[in-house]
């Protein structure tokens, strides 16, 4: 007996410090691997632009990253460069007149995105994709080799300066817009960390940055919204979550203890099937099998005349060729003559000890159609 309660102890004790053991490995457990949105500027991943940040500060230019909302651009200063690289989102209304505001100051703004339709209000027109290398041609006439993905091409106007383009069109343009410009272009991926070291991105990117001479040059990341909003395991730590996931489960298996049924209260399926569309489906059904269409027929008849009872107020009693003048008053949709054939024909079906379903199926109908009138009329 002693052994017993021994042994039983020492499983307790194995199985508290088993949970122990998992609960601080996973407090101390090492952060996994972070991810990051597309085409933001602290990203090292194939999609991220860190190469060109850090390319830039190598090159002792003023750049940083710009996360505020761009009301707040015409208080940093002029001869500004704002590199705006597939914005997650099309900014509202107020935000691109702000950032119009911005160029008009006196500053420039590098849109690049594969489709930039609904910004600044730029057009573009469809091509083909391609997937192959092309050729580039900037404004001075020189080619370059380079990968387009984008499935548009830029529309410009008049006094638009063409910067780049090939065989399908313009990949990229310069703009004015009050004392400062806009320069757009569709290529994105020549930007990123995988792609602009293929072909001849780099010199093509950096042919677009020096299209302005910039005091400063600002990488938007208020576009990728990553200063919107903030996830929630990033706000508290790991260790306070975990307590608050077991606190559900707690909550959750001392609620089931009390007894406390979950879910919805359901009806027993006989005391709801007596008058459903189960029952009146069952009847049908055995009316077809069992080839009573005459009987069918008469039922739905015989409602039939009560309906006109109640709402036109003609009686029960009367033949269907009796009724046939005061039908007329009411059921206007149908010619007099078709209606003394529908009551005369169905006057003879309904006499009949048995029919076929072909005639079945046409005075059901017609019945159906008598329906409608009376329930519309």
């Amino acid at each position: 007996m002693e052994k017993r309660k021994t042994l039983r102890r020492t499983w307790i004790w194995l199985t508290v410090l088993l949970l122990l053991f998992t609960l601080s490995s996973y407090i101390v457990l090492d952060q996994p691997p972070r991810e990051f949105p597309p085409n933001v500027s602290h990203s090292p991943s194939p999609s991220g632009v860190k190469a060109l940040y850090t390319y830039l500060a190598e090159e002792n230019t003023n750049q940083s990253r710009w996360s505020q909302d761009p009301e707040l651009l015409l208080a940093n200063g002029h001869e500004q460069l704002l590199i705006m690289i597939e914005p997650a989102f099309i900014p509202s209304t107020e935000e691109m007149n702000q950032y119009r505001a911005f160029i008009e100051d006196g500053n420039t703004v590098l849109l690049v995105s594969e489709n930039p339709t609904g910004m600044f209000d730029l057009k573009a027109s469809p091509v083909a994709p391609s997937e192959e290398e092309i050729i580039v041609t900037d404004s001075n006439g020189q080619d370059f080799t380079a990968f387009i993905p984008s499935t548009v091409r830029l529309m410009t106007d008049e006094d638009d300066e063409i910067l780049l383009e090939d065989e399908d069109g313009v990949i990229a343009f310069k703009r004015s817009i009050g004392e400062g410009e806009l320069i757009v272009s569709n290529s994105p991926s020549w930007f990123q960390n995988g792609q602009i070291l293929e072909a001849e991105h780099l010199t093509l990117v950096l042919e677009l940055l020096d299209e302005h001479q910039a005091t400063t040059v600002l990488f938007d990341e208020y576009i990728h919204g990553q200063e919107n909003a903030e996830k929630l395991t990033n706000i508290y730590p790991k260790w306070f979550l975990f307590s608050l996931l077991q606190a559900f489960l707690l909550a959750v298996l001392w609620v089931w203890f009390r007894g406390k049924r979950f879910g919805p209260i359901l009806v027993a399926r006989k005391e709801s099937v007596r008058f459903s569309d189960e029952a009146i489906n069952a009847l049908a059904a055995w009316f077809i099998r069992s080839k009573r269409y005459s009987d069918s027929l008469a039922i739905q008849a015989d409602y039939m005349r009560i309906l006109l009872q109640e709402r036109w107020g003609i009686s029960y009693s009367k033949d269907w060729k009796e009724i046939g003048p005061l039908l007329e008053r009411k059921w206007s949709d149908v010619s007099p003559q078709d209606l003394q054939e529908f009551l005369g024909g169905l006057q003879q079906v309904l006499n009949k000890e048995k029919i076929s379903k072909q005639e079945f199926l046409f005075w059901s109908k017609k019945i159906d159609q008598l329906q409608k009138g009376v329930e519309q009329g």
